[in-house]
C-alpha cells in the first residue's frame, strides 16, 4: 500500500500528525509519500510524490486538514481516480470522513480494504473571450462563482441554460454549484441543500436586483452559459473560493458537469444528514 499525505501547512496539528505518520505507517508496511510543498517543509524531499501522474505513485491520498484542504486536493487530483480520505483537524466538516481520534481506525480499514468509495460530481468552467475563444478552463468540486469587486456597481448577467435563454439578471454575482457545494456559498445566498450523491447544477444569484430571481436546478446534461455585462467594473471568477481569474466585459463563462469525479473514501459512519443535523444544531454551515 502506498499512501500520499497532503498536509495543511497552516495548521500545527496537521503538521505534527504528518510527522507522526511518517514514523508509524512504515512500521505497518506502508510506503508513505508527501505532497511536494509539505515534503520540502518537513525536510523529506526524498518522500515527495512529485507533480503529475499521481495514480502511478500512490494508491490512496490522505488529506490532513479541513474541507478547504480537501477541496484543494480534489482539484489537484482530478482525473486520477485516486480515492481521497479526509482527516479533519479543525471544525466539523462536510467533506472530511474522520476526526483525528478516529484516524488510526480509518487506517486499519484502509489497509484491510474494508472501505467504500463515494463519487462526487465536479464542475467544469470555460472562459470564452471574443475572437480569442476559450482563454481559461477550470475544474472544481464545490462551485464556480462570478462576483463583482468590493467597490463595483452591480453587474448584468445574461443567463442561458442549454439552448434556452433564461433572462438577464442585475446582481452582485452568481453561483453555479455542484451538489457537494450546495451547503457552501450557495446556501448562504439562498440556494437549496442537495444530497451530494446527486448530479445537477444549482444556479443561485447573489443579491439580485429583481424580485423574480430564484435559485434553479439544472440537469447534468445541460450547461449554464453566462455572458457578463460590466463595462467598467472589477469582476472575478472564482473556483471553490480558492482559485481566481479576472473577467472582462462580454466574457462568456460556460459551466457544466465535469467528466472528472472526486472519489472520497467512506467508512460508513458519517451520514450526510447526520452531519447536516449537527451543523444546523450548531447554527452554522
Amino acid at each position: 500500500m502506498r499512501i500520499g499525505l497532503i498536509v495543511h501547512l497552516g495548521k500545527d496539528i496537521a503538521i505534527s500528525t504528518a510527522q507522526d505518520l511518517l514514523k508509524v505507517l512504515p512500521e505497518r508496511g506502508v510506503e508513505v509519500f508527501v505532497d511536494p510543498e509539505s515534503a520540502d517543509y518537513l525536510h523529506v524531499p526524498e518522500l515527495s510524490f512529485g507533480e503529475g501522474d499521481f495514480a502511478r505513485k500512490i494508491d490512496v491520498a490522505v488529506v490532513l486538514g479541513g474541507d478547504g484542504a480537501l477541496l484543494n486536493a480534489a482539484r489537484r487530483l482530478s482525473g486520477t481516480a485516486l480515492p481521497i480520505l479526509g482527516v479533519n483537524v479543525g471544525h466539523l466538516g462536510f467533506l472530511t470522513e474522520t476526526e483525528l481520534k478516529g484516524m488510526n481506525h480509518a487506517f486499519d480499514r484502509i489497509l484491510s480494504g474494508d472501505y467504500e468509495v463515494e463519487e462526487r460530481m465536479m464542475v467544469q468552467a470555460q472562459v470564452r473571450r471574443g475572437e480569442e475563444g476559450v482563454v481559461r478552463e477550470f475544474v472544481g468540486l464545490n462551485d464556480v462563482v462570478i462576483t463583482k469587486g468590493a467597490f463595483a456597481r452591480m453587474i448584468r448577467l445574461d443567463t442561458h441554460v442549454g439552448s434556452g435563454f433564461i433572462g438577464t439578471y442585475p446582481a452582485d454575482g452568481v453561483i453555479v454549484a455542484s451538489p457537494t457545494g450546495s451547503t457552501g456559498y450557495s446556501l448562504s445566498a439562498g440556494g437549496p441543500i442537495v444530497n451530494p450523491a446527486m448530479n445537477m447544477l444549482i444556479v443561485t444569484f447573489i443579491c439580485p436586483h429583481i424580485l423574480g430571481a430564484r435559485s434553479f436546478v439544472v440537469s447534468p446534461e445541460d450547461d449554464v452559459r453566462i455572458v457578463l455585462h460590466a463595462q467598467s467594473e472589477e469582476v472575478m471568477l472564482t473556483i471553490d473560493g480558492q482559485v481566481g481569474f479576472g473577467l472582462e466585459d462580454q466574457d462568456e463563462v460556460v459551466v457544466r458537469c465535469a467528466p472528472e469525479r472526486t472519489r472520497l473514501v467512506k467508512l460508513g459512519h458519517r451520514d450526510f444528514y447526520e452531519v447536516l443535523k449537527t451543523r444546523l444544531a450548531e447554527g452554522k454551515l
